[in-house]
């Protein structure tokens, strides 16, 4: 029995010990077969996908349509403040300052081009509003069909770049024009009036906002502002035939005078100037006995006609009464209305008056007197009365010449005014 625990130990602890080992290195060898085979990706649902796809496009949508509406609620915020003004109360010369300032906001382009027509000059179109024009462009006026701008005013049509692409290979239009390198036309719309003559047109270039329907968006503007246009020429043309001259045409002296009292507040409230021209026909009473009325009277309408076709727009003209006439020129110093005045002289001088039977009557002349505000006059009476007394000046030096109004300190020390003098024979 002593001998049982060593002759155990010597039979039992060899395999229990080869157990072991094999044991180990069965596991060491499954555990590696195990780290080198892929692991099996736990399964995911593709649902999961298409939820975030579907968030993240909703999230897309939602931020278009709160510019759209921004864009939207900001058109027609401007548009209520612009239709109100609708009723022709509004200056012909602000309206395209007045577009160009809502089609940027809207459009937010980099160039804005807006031009107008001019009854006096038929088929052209005259650039009167711009935004980033280039400096050297010295297109102002562009004819009917030419280039893209002139084709949208011939043809009535909203167009933008696919459009002209495609009139270009399908219609065969020609729309590049030399000198037209300058406008950036992205967007183009004519401004139609009720009779659906072309009023202007408008070109916007490098839009960096595209609202929906945004060529309707142009067209309705373009048509608010046509309207607008008409509103203000119609209601000018009604107020001149109420308050025209019945031989010349041009305004009354009573209309003058609610005029001027409104171009004068203006140019306080503005901090501009305003000047008057005055001018009566020399030696007219000799004029009228030698040649009679009838002749008289063809000779203020004569006068009358060189005046609209020598003045500036803008510019008012009145038969002050008799032979006497009174030019207003807003937003004008002395000199420049007296260079102004100067070509009215000269355009009467050149003219070929001719006699109730259409013979010569040789020429006329006229002389004239500027005064501007604030420096001659602050009030009606006040410039009136300096125009008048260098008128009288120029008549007493010779006639046929035009003076402006010197300070009070020269005129009284009998010194006869040297600026602003006119060479010229007596009539």
């Amino acid at each position: 029995m002593n001998e049982a625990p060593s002759i155990i130990r010597e039979v039992t602890l060899w395999p229990l010990g080869g157990v072991g080992v094999f044991s180990f290195l069965l596991g060491y060898f499954l555990a590696k077969i195990a780290r080198s085979e892929p692991r099996a990706k736990a399964p995911v649902d593709p649902g999961v996908y298409v939820e975030v796809e579907t968030y993240r496009e909703a999230q897309r949508i939602k931020g278009r349509l709160e510019m759209e509406n921004q864009t939207f609620s900001e058109f027609f915020q401007l548009l209520t403040d612009f239709t109100r003004q609708l009723d022709g109360k509004m200056d012909a010369a602000l309206l395209p300052k007045k577009l160009l300032s809502i089609l940027d906001k809207i459009f937010m382009p980099g160039q804005i081009l807006i031009f107008l027509t001019d009854p006096n000059v038929p088929g052209k179109l005259i650039l009167k509003e711009a935004k980033n024009a280039p400096k050297d462009l010295s297109i102002r006026e562009i004819p009917f069909r030419e280039g893209k701008i002139g084709w949208v005013a011939q043809h009535k049509a909203t167009m933008d770049q696919e459009d002209f692409v495609r009139e270009m290979r399908t219609g065969g239009a020609s729309l590049d024009a030399r000198g037209h390198f300058g406008f950036k036309v992205d967007l183009c719309a004519p401004m139609l009036g009720n009779n659906q003559e072309t009023q202007g047109v408008i070109s916007l270039g490098g839009i960096t906002r595209h609202p929906k329907f945004e060529k309707r968006l142009l067209s309705m503007m373009a048509d608010l502002g046509a309207m607008s246009l008409m509103n203000r020429r119609l209601m000018d043309e009604q107020r001149n035939k109420a308050n025209s001259d019945g031989l010349t045409g041009l305004i009354t002296k009573r209309y003058l005078q609610e005029l001027l009292g409104e171009e004068i507040h203006k140019a306080e409230v503005q901090n501009l100037p305003v000047s008057l021209f005055i001018f009566d026909l020399d030696h007219f009473k000799k004029l009228n006995d030698t040649y009679g009325h009838l002749t008289g009277d063809r000779v203020l309408k004569d006068t009358a006609e060189i005046v609209r076709r020598t003045i500036r727009e803008g510019d008012i003209s009145a038969r002050w009464g008799g032979e006497e006439f009174l030019l207003i020129l807003p937003a004008t110093p002395k000199e420049g209305a007296w260079r102004a005045a100067e070509k009215v002289r000269e355009a009467l001088a050149r003219h070929a008056f001719q006699d109730d039977e259409g013979k010569p009557i040789g020429r006329v002349t006229l002389s004239g007197g500027v005064a501007a505000f604030p420096g001659d006059g602050r009030t009606q009476s006040e410039l009136v009365g300096a125009a008048d007394e260098a008128l009288y000046h120029a008549k007493r030096s010779g006639r046929n010449k035009v003076l402006m109004a010197q300070p009070k300190y020269l005129s009284e020390g009998g010194e006869e005014p040297i600026l602003g003098t006119a060479s010229g024979g007596a009539a």
